[in-house]
């Protein structure tokens, strides 16, 4: 695998490598390094996965259904070194009505938080349950307000309506620490604590979140859909298909007269909106009704963003399908300004990825950033993939297309040998050596860690004879 194009592109690749080392608060790209497929999962539990979140060694992916009238819905943990190592967790099923889901996953100390939004199209229905990672049960004494004593904790701080996701507040100063939720047409943030469930603050009492400066007009202004804190506290939050900061200034206060505003506003014909993000570098539709707007933090790490402090969105302005994921994943910094420089989300050989590994969707797609390891979840609804990130390319680079082996332009039978030999089928690790390793890296196409049908599908696409 020595063409000369192979090494112009394996040369080009070092000096954007190089250039981003030398650059100032520089970071790394994001390769794919894997892809999870979970259709085999999603079924049964739930006819799509939509949230995601990790431990660093397992993925907890929990559904969603679109059964009628209802259906059942799961939590899958799957071994993200391992795919092959996975269950559902038992006490993560539930019967939900339909285009009910999962909304929100938190994981501490062995414990999975998960929180469903009115599954029974009752606010008593609306649920956050406990359950221990490693046994898949319930944990008892998590029982909310209602002391049930059943490990779910019933219409959490009577939250009724809970479209705005559920994350960990890390307080401050060690104080009002717990599960954070929004409650839609609410301003003010709702916490019930991680140990017991038990409502720390409502929506009389909560910190407010919303800008209540009134130096802008917030049309959509509780509208809220997903939400994230960093280490500080200070929380940001997608409310319809916008993104803003409230600034944390003690336990349970923000300053409600400094937000940022990060990014701009369009209204649902793409056409400018007055709005408080007006100016900045990446605007969104509104579409206040769309499922599954979703927001991840990455922090600035001395392996990862070196200085650059992330936030990494889905642009979903309405439910259609056909939306190519380089138009829809949307990352700015924490002033709502562009990288700088670009971050980008490239195939694990450093070229651009393409609808084989991220095919055209409904936009929604759910982040999980794991800062220990510098890599970056991305849960694809719509192809029910989980992609997994690093911040380091597999260091084997391919031709254009990947499948021409042997660099001579085209994709022939010479090639088609080099395919036999990695082929081994679904799930099935290929051959060690003597077959070239990094031939058979190249020819996995869906990079999911086997040659089958399906890269052989694809190979059959490019063949030139």
């Amino acid at each position: 695998m020595t063409s000369s194009r192979r090494i112009r592109t394996a040369g080009a690749l070092l000096a954007v490598l190089c250039m981003g080392l030398l650059a100032p608060a520089a970071r790394a790209d994001f390769y794919l390094e894997r892809t999870i497929s979970l259709g085999a999962d999603f079924g049964p539990l739930g006819n799509n996965p939509i949230q995601v979140v990790s431990d660093g060694t397992y993925a907890y992916v929990a559904g969603y259904t679109a059964v009628d009238p209802s259906g059942d819905v799961g939590i899958l943990k799957v071994n993200l070194s391992d795919p092959g190592d996975r269950t559902a967790l038992a006490g993560g099923t539930q019967v939900m009505n339909r285009y009910r889901a999962y909304i929100g996953l938190v994981v501490r100390d062995g414990i999975l938080y998960a929180m469903a939004d009115r599954p029974l199209n009752t606010n008593i229905s609306t649920n956050v349950r406990a359950i221990d990672t490693t046994t898949g049960a319930l944990v008892p004494d998590f029982d909310g307000d209602t002391g049930t004593g059943d490990g779910i904790a019933w219409d959490p701080a009577a939250i009724g309506p809970a479209t705005g996701g559920m994350a960990y507040d890390p307080g401050a100063g060690g104080v009002d620490y717990g599960l954070s939720m929004l409650k839609l047409g609410s301003g003010r943030r709702l916490l019930i604590g991680i140990e017991d469930g038990f409502t720390i603050y409502d929506s009389s009492d909560g910190m407010i979140v919303a800008d209540v400066s009134g130096q802008c007009v917030v049309s959509d202004l509780t509208s809220w859909r997903d939400h994230v804190y960093d280490a500080n506290g200070n929380v940001y939050m997608r409310r319809s298909n916008q993104v803003q900061m409230a600034i944390r200034t003690g336990p349970n206060a923000t300053d409600g007269y400094a937000h940022r505003h990060l990014t701009d506003e369009l209204n649902a014909d793409g056409t400018p909106k007055v709005g408080c993000g007006d100016g900045k570098p990446v605007a969104m539709r509104l579409q206040a009704g769309s499922l599954g707007q979703h927001i991840e933090h990455i922090p600035a790490t001395s392996t990862g963003t070196s200085g650059q402090e992330l936030l990494i969105f889905n642009d979903r302005p309405d439910n259609a399908f056909g939306k190519a994921f380089a138009d829809v994943i949307k990352m700015v910094d924490t002033n709502g300004l562009l990288p700088d420089p670009p971050v980008q989300l490239l195939n694990s050989n450093g070229l651009p990825l393409t609808t084989v590994e991220v095919p055209n969707s409904a936009a929604l797609y759910d982040f999980y950033y794991l800062a220990d390891v510098d890599k970056l979840l991305i849960l694809d609804f719509s192809a029910r993939n989980l992609l997994v990130f690093s911040n380091t390319p597999s260091g084997v680079v391919c031709n254009d297309p990947q499948q021409d082996i042997d660099g001579n332009g085209f994709v022939d039978l010479g090639d088609y040998a080099k395919l036999a030999d990695c082929l081994a089928g679904p799930n099935q690790p290929w051959p060690g050596p003597p077959v070239d390793q990094d031939a058979c890296q190249c020819l996995d196409a869906d990079r999911d860690d086997d040659i089958d049908l399906d890269d052989f599908a694809m190979f059959q696409e490019v063949f030139s004879g």
